[in-house]
């Protein structure tokens, strides 16, 4: 470890200096030993954390480790304890940028961000390439506070606000939080077989986790996108039959925000630019429905390992829309974008190729709490206007001052490597959206 650096760090954390013995903590748990022994396998690491300034750490159970899958790279690092990439990203997904303390967790999700990032890589998988860090949300269900993180997973916190000082709140959680998986296998677990297909048929040259090792592309990290349900694609089979290539990336990359990563509750009126360069017309109603043009946001805020997904009911046609015409009432059958359009059976539809098929896991999304992550309505006074949107959504910010930059210093093996990363400045607000 470079002495400067850590030194620079202590510096940073000033008066916090005395936040406590974390891995005595830990050790004082009896259902946190699989924790201490991970912790213990980066040196240094958990006296890093210790002195750190404004972090919440989420901290699975020994049951919760042993249901972690031992297939999957994070399952077999837990296992046989020797793959340090995997343990760190591991842990570093259970660290928020920030203090979230149960209290001010509410059942409007906040989304903030984690110490994992994009320098986790191994030869199987990056685990995560969002600018900053990866994402994850806390929200309130019933009584009980969740964690929601990649793969649709749901993790509750069995134990909240134990503290380590003034500037580090722990959370139990009966779940490990899964990483993000590239939007492919995404579409193909969660059985959007048509805009997988339409993906693969596309080749829009962007890397959004394309089969293949070696494939590459345009980075587009830090990206929403909408994901037509199958029927969608389906009610305009007749345009797509007829459509080459050019067009078809065209209309996919109407369906992607670059740079910009939006959360249903950061949602208003307002038009952001797609990156097929046309703007995308969002409207939220007083009943809390999310809109981008005339199709309905229907499964919001799916976390992937570089970008954000939603579901919706319509497939989007470049060349801008006019909110006045929206029709909210009117079925999906009836608000396609593409006039001229006729319906084909599934049977017909003219993408042959699916990526990431024949993988043996796949997503139920039954749980309710996955089901409603609706928008925050927009007040009606000024909610006819409309301009551009840049920025990053996590959630509704709390006015509670949670400290000042720090660093995170990389122990001897390169985990937690030495970035600067700005935690933000209150509850719930990674940083701006909309």
């Amino acid at each position: 470890m470079r002495s400067s650096l850590w030194s620079y760090a202590l510096m940073a954390a000033g008066s916090c200096l005395a936040q406590g013995d974390l891995a005595g903590l830990l050790a004082s748990q009896e259902d946190l030993s699989t924790l201490l022994e991970l912790v213990s396998l980066v040196p240094g690491l958990a006296d890093t954390l210790a002195a750190a300034s404004n972090i919440t750490i989420v901290a699975p159970t020994n049951a919760a480790f042993d249901a972690v899958p031992r297939n999957v790279p994070e399952g077999e690092a837990i296992e046989q304890k020797n793959d340090t990439i995997a343990i760190g990203a591991l842990l570093a997904n259970h660290v928020f940028k920030g203090v979230y303390p149960s209290d001010v967790i509410t059942d409007v999700p906040t989304f903030a961000q984690t110490l994992l990032n994009s320098s986790y890589i191994i030869p199987r998988q990056p685990f995560s390439n969002f600018t900053g860090g990866q994402y994850n949300g806390l929200v309130k269900n019933g009584d009980s506070v969740c964690i929601l993180s990649g793969e649709q997973t749901i993790s509750t916190v069995t134990q909240a606000d134990i503290k380590l000082g003034d500037g580090i709140t722990i959370h139990k959680i009966n779940t490990v939080l899964s990483f993000g998986p590239p939007l492919q296998l995404y579409t193909y677990r969660a059985g959007y077989v048509a805009m997988n297909g339409a993906l693969e048929a596309a080749d829009l040259g962007i890397d959004i986790g394309l089969t293949g090792a070696d494939d590459k592309g345009l980075n587009v990290s830090d990206f929403t996108i909408f994901i037509p349900r199958n029927e969608a694609f389906y009610a305009i089979g007749s345009v797509l039959k007829t459509a080459n290539k050019k067009t078809l990336r065209e209309v996919l990359k109407y369906h992607v925000i670059p740079n910009n990563v939006i959360f249903s509750p950061s949602l208003g009126n307002v038009t952001v630019p797609s990156l097929q360069g046309d703007n995308l017309t969002f409207t939220v109603l007083p009943d809390g429905s999310a809109w981008v043009n005339n199709a309905k946001i229907t499964f919001a805020n799916s976390i992937l390992y570089n970008g954000i997904a939603h579901e919706i009911d319509a497939v989007l046609s470049p060349g801008g829309f006019d909110r006045a015409s929206l029709k909210p009432a009117a079925p999906a059958s009836e608000r396609i974008a593409f006039p001229s359009a006729s319906a084909i059976a599934p049977s017909e539809l003219p993408f042959t190729s699916i990526a990431f098929e024949g993988d043996q896991e796949a997503y139920t999304r039954t749980p309710t709490l996955l089901q409603t992550m609706i928008a925050v309505p927009t007040p009606t006074s000024g909610a006819a206007t409309t301009g551009a949107a840049t920025g990053t959504g996590s959630g509704q910010p709390t006015p509670t001052p949670t400290g000042q930059q720090q660093e995170f210093p990389g122990a001897g093996n390169g985990l937690f490597p030495v970035a600067a990363m700005a935690l933000p400045v209150a509850i719930g607000a990674a940083a701006a959206l909309l």
